[in-house]
């Protein structure tokens, strides 16, 4: 009996060595197998553009495939929970953006919380949303607009890339500061919004500006203001909504950063913050990140997370008010 014990023991203990051993082998051969980036966004977005710089320069720092996939759906949680039910094993990862901290509150059917079930891995860029009008519109200031939010009959309409995202929430942030109404229209991303907003058929948006930059280059839509403290370089002689009477201080800046599901290892975790933050050949990926209006913020893991934080008290009251 007692050597039948000591044999079980025995392999007992081989067996956690060998897994111990297989989990080791698993970081030390990371990655293996092609990486899938999910973005819960349409293509042509800002957000799919920035899963597409991400998913490059992983590739080109880790020599690994990586494959995005759109899986567009309730503000980008379709996408987010997709990944955090994955595997924790680093091939499955998900962008997140200021509307990951909104899925919970906005999307209670998906019993999701994307600030619980996913780890931040690292944040790629922030951007300040762009306030605009179709080229065909009358209004040629944020005083403007808003006048006619106060005074038109049935109020303006806004498009956003989905309820519960930064281009819904900065709006209500504007509209709570402003003392407005307006009445919102949620599409599947940014992308179909500006169908509708080009023809006219929606009075404003606010998105994100590197989104929004290629139709403003274009002179399709107009750009009457950037949410950010200060100008932007891109658009030196348009001012800030800040610089408007009565909106002294406002402010709304998105980001857009990668998230693996909770439980991936966290040497995982640190290996891909590494090549996202990675010093090498920095200069020409910042231009690319930049080029439409984003700017190139990039924290690594522990850093991200603590900021995530942050940004969560800070929008949750608008978000609340969102819903109301």
């Amino acid at each position: 009996m007692q050597f039948l014990c000591r044999k079980v023991l025995t392999l007992t203990i081989a067996s956690l060595v060998m897994t111990g051993s297989t989990a080791a082998l698993a970081q030390a051969s990371y990655p293996n197998k092609p990486i899938r980036i999910v973005v819960g966004y349409p293509p042509g977005g800002g957000t799919d553009a920035a899963g597409r710089q991400m998913a490059q320069r992983i590739q080109d720092k880790l020599k690994a495939t990586v494959i995005v996939e759109n899986r567009p759906g309730a503000s980008g949680g379709l996408g987010q929970l997709t990944v955090a039910r994955s595997a924790p094993d680093g091939y499955s990862l998900a962008v997140g953006t200021v509307g990951s901290l909104a899925v919970k509150t906005t999307f209670p059917e998906l019993k999701f919380d994307p600030v619980k079930e996913l780890v931040p891995v690292a944040l790629l860029s922030s951007t300040p949303h762009a306030l605009v009008v179709p080229a065909s519109s009358p209004y040629t200031t944020v005083a403007q607009l808003v006048d006619a939010a106060k005074t038109k009959k049935d109020g303006l309409t806004y498009a956003s890339g989905g309820v519960g995202g930064s281009t819904h929430l900065a709006v209500e942030m504007l509209a709570a500061t402003g003392g407005f109404k307006a009445q919102h229209i949620a599409y599947k991303g940014s992308s179909p919004a500006h169908l509708d907003l080009v023809a006219g058929r929606v009075d404003f948006m606010m998105d994100i500006l590197s989104s929004a930059s290629p139709l403003i280059r274009s002179g399709r839509l107009r750009l009457l203001a950037v949410t950010s403290a200060k100008r932007v370089p891109q658009y030196p002689d348009v001012p800030t909504v800040s610089e408007t009477s009565g909106f002294a201080n406002f402010e709304a800046v998105g980001w857009l950063g990668l998230f693996a599901p909770r439980g991936t290892d966290p040497k995982i975790i640190q290996k891909l913050s590494n090549a996202l933050n990675d010093k090498q050949d920095v200069e020409g990926f910042k231009a690319q990140v930049e080029a439409n209006g984003a700017y190139y913020t990039p924290m690594p893991t522990g850093q991200f997370d603590v900021y995530v934080k942050s940004e969560y008290n800070r929008w949750y009251p608008v978000i609340e008010r969102s819903l109301k």
